[in-house]
């Protein structure tokens, strides 16, 4: 958190040097470097700027300025003293020869004791310049200052000096991420689309009867957009990266509705970038990504985070408006082969359903976690703004917690939780389990890692790592139930990440050219994720589907999406000589998990050849027209008659569907869903007692039956 006299050096540096260059932090020397230092002056702001304008060459300058002891600079001979620098890149010095510096020297000009210090004239100065051989965009320069007045040290300090990452590396870096983004969610939307087509004819738990509500319109959208923003916020986190590191990481700010300055800013803005060279002074890491963004204050990005949700959830709204018009004009539109009545009042509530939901989900699915950070942040400036700023945010945080588990309550009474998380942060097994239900909370404890924690980067460390953790521990527990290969790589990735962090505490004690090759590994491991773990994914589901529609893949196979649609498929398993029928309370003996309620399909060959071995030669006399259309037609029927009382003993009267359904077995066997007549039970009964050849005789029924054409002779 900002300290007073922080912000009052800044302020006052910034309104004095502005226009000479940028304003870069001085930071102490080690303590090996400043023991020989004869502490005579005392250094008071540092500036710089990178000069790119030549085509060859990038030149570095930097003015140092201070004061001497009892300001004797003039006695002292200061005007003599000249600047050191010492920059490095990764260890290399990217200065090779000290002497070829362009150094200059001036004593104050006014006494500091008669004039306002505000004047730059009341202060000793010491510009130095070298000529780069590039401007080392995506580096920072670790530099040491040493000023030398009579081969003696009267001065060090050190300096982390960042380039601007320039224009083309801050486009691809915001751009590349969002259209990854896009991009998945178009591709999996598409599938979705592909693979529902023609399969959803056992529709169950909604009155829908076109899609779940609750499900996405671009599905793998939100986990990619978690992602991203798991790459920015723990950039904010107050530990010392490069500054490269930052500033890369900063392009991502969209991802958390961070846009800069907009809409609110209250007439202040960071500096940000400042002749080439980023300009930052920060205490929390909060508010050192502002200033790396050269946005406004945190009171006002929080603001304008709120503001900016309510817009993405007024866009979303508008957006769905528009699809449904346009979708309902078409279906009103009349085509020769449209034969569907819009109902029109049913067609409306689906819409408010699917609308509700997708704003339900930007809430607390897209945007929790950045918004929770921003919300817990806003404490830690409470005694510098109103009471009710504080109130309002810890009350919004509260709200989207109550929010979260009366939604998580409603879905997972019905088993609906992966259509709303669809590939989401939460990997939690469909079964009723409180330890995965747990797993709601997770980034309620990240948003107060890397919020409410902003004084204390081991606290946003620890607790982040806790958090990956757990995650693992209950994916393990959940193994045998549900193998998350998905969230496990996830949660792996990112326990690693979080744990190179740890290189960047400042008691770590890391060298900046140690923590400049961490920086670039996490770098290059977010985009590795970024490319495998959605752009192949999606790609590689594309393959499986296109493969299972030219029939070189198992249908089955390549699909196997966890839709809303699908009904579960009992296997058959080989039952007891005498089965029961089956109970609710799981008494039924079975070899799998799942009961058996149906046989297995018919052999096509066996059928044909028990339908025509049954056929009697003694048939009645008929014409050879007759005998050739009505034979054709007992052998299907009889076969499945023969079929069907084949197999006595098994119980079919309690069916598969009854098992999902939940519905009771019912008391009395129901034999014949008909009462036969007179003539039919004495026919019935004497064909019982003929034993197993009563199916010779075929007998005249009355009542429905099917009339075929006869086949014409060829």
């Amino acid at each position: 958190m900002w300290h007073r006299n922080n912000f009052g050096v800044l302020l006052i540096s910034l309104l004095l040097l502005r226009v000479h260059a940028a304003f870069i932090r001085r930071l102490d020397c080690s303590p090996s470097d400043d023991a020989l230092v004869d502490h005579i002056f005392e250094p008071l702001s540092l500036r710089g700027y990178l000069d790119t304008k030549h085509a060859n060459k990038t030149i570095l300058s930097l003015t140092l300025s201070g004061d001497y002891e009892s300001h004797n600079c003039d006695a002292l001979g200061g005007a003599l003293a000249r600047i050191s620098i010492d920059a490095r890149v990764l260890g290399r010095s990217v200065i090779t020869d000290d002497r070829l510096l362009d150094s200059s020297a001036d004593c104050p000009e006014l006494s500091p004791i008669y004039y306002p210090r505000s004047d730059p004239r009341t202060y000793a100065t010491y510009r130095a310049s070298y000529s780069l051989d590039h401007a080392y965009r995506m580096n920072t320069l670790a530099t040491t200052i040493r000023l030398r007045l009579n081969d003696t040290d009267i001065s060090c300090n050190a300096a982390n000096i960042t380039p601007y990452i320039g224009s083309t590396a801050s486009g691809v870096l915001k751009g590349v991420p969002l259209a990854i983004m896009i991009l998945t969610g178009v591709i999996n939307g598409t599938l979705m689309i592909c693979r529902s087509r023609g399969r959803r004819a056992f529709r169950y738990e909604l009155a829908n009867a076109s899609r779940d509500p609750a499900e996405s319109y671009l599905p793998g959208m939100g986990d990619c957009l978690q992602y991203i923003q798991f790459i920015f916020l723990t950039g904010c986190l107050t530990l010392s990266y490069p500054g490269y590191f930052r500033a890369s990481l900063g392009e991502l700010a969209w991802s958390s509705l961070i846009l800069r300055n907009w809409p609110v800013t209250h007439k202040f803005i960071y500096p940000g970038v400042e002749d080439n060279i980023y300009a930052v002074n920060a205490t929390c890491g909060f508010e050192e990504m502002a200033q790396y963004l050269g946005a406004t204050t945190m009171s006002d990005l929080w603001t304008n985070a709120i503001v900016n949700l309510a817009l993405v959830i007024l866009g979303v709204i508008v957006a769905a408006q528009l699809a449904w018009l346009i979708k309902s004009a078409w279906q009103l539109f009349p085509t020769r082969c449209s034969t569907h009545m819009l109902d029109v009042p049913t067609e409306f509530l689906t819409h408010i359903q699917h609308t509700g939901w997708s704003v339900a989900r930007v809430l607390l699915n897209y945007f929790l976690l950045p918004i929770v950070a921003l919300s817990l942040y806003q404490p830690l400036m409470a005694t510098w703004y109103p009471v009710y700023r504080t109130f309002l945010a810890v009350s919004f945080v509260a709200a989207l917690a109550v929010s979260l588990a009366l939604i998580v309550r409603y879905l997972v009474k019905n088993d609906r939780q992966n259509n709303f998380f669809h590939k989401g942060s939460y990997p939690r097994n469909s079964s009723q389990d409180w330890l995965s239900d747990t797993l709601y909370m997770v980034p309620f404890l990240r948003g107060l890692a890397i919020g409410a924690l902003q004084t204390s980067g081991l606290g946003q460390i620890l607790v982040l790592l806790s958090c990956e953790i757990f995650i693992l521990a209950c994916l393990l527990w959940n193994w045998r139930a549900q193998r998350a290969w998905r969230h496990a790589c996830f949660a792996t990735v990112r326990l690693v990440i979080i744990g190179m962090s740890c290189a960047f505490l400042p008691r770590a004690g890391v060298r900046e050219g140690n923590k400049a090759l961490v920086g670039y590994f996490i770098i290059s491991l977010h985009a590795a994720v970024l490319v495998t773990a959605f752009i192949v994914d999606c790609l590689y589901e594309m393959v499986r589907f296109g493969l299972s529609k030219l029939g070189i893949l198992d249908p089955r196979s390549a699909d196997l999406d966890n839709h809303s649609d699908k009904a579960p498929v009992f296997p058959y398993t080989q039952r007891p000589s005498t089965p029961r029928r089956p109970s609710f309370l799981g008494d039924l003996p079975t070899r799998d998990e799942y009961p058996s309620f149906f046989r297995p399909p018919r052999s096509e060959t066996t059928s044909i050849r028990s339908a025509w071995s049954v056929v009697s030669p003694s048939s009645p006399s008929q014409s050879e027209s007759e005998s050739r259309g009505s034979s054709m037609e007992s052998v299907e029927l009889e076969a499945l008659d023969l079929e069907s009382k084949s197999s006595e003993g098994v119980d079919y009267s309690y069916r598969e569907a009854d098992q999902y359904y939940g519905r009771p077995p019912t008391s009395v066997r129901v034999v014949q869903g008909v009462v036969p007549s007179q003539g039919e039970s004495s026919n019935q009964g004497k064909e019982q007692k003929k034993g197993p050849w009563r199916w010779k005789r075929k007998q005249k029924e009355k009542g429905f039956e099917v009339i075929r054409p006869k086949r014409t002779d060829t």
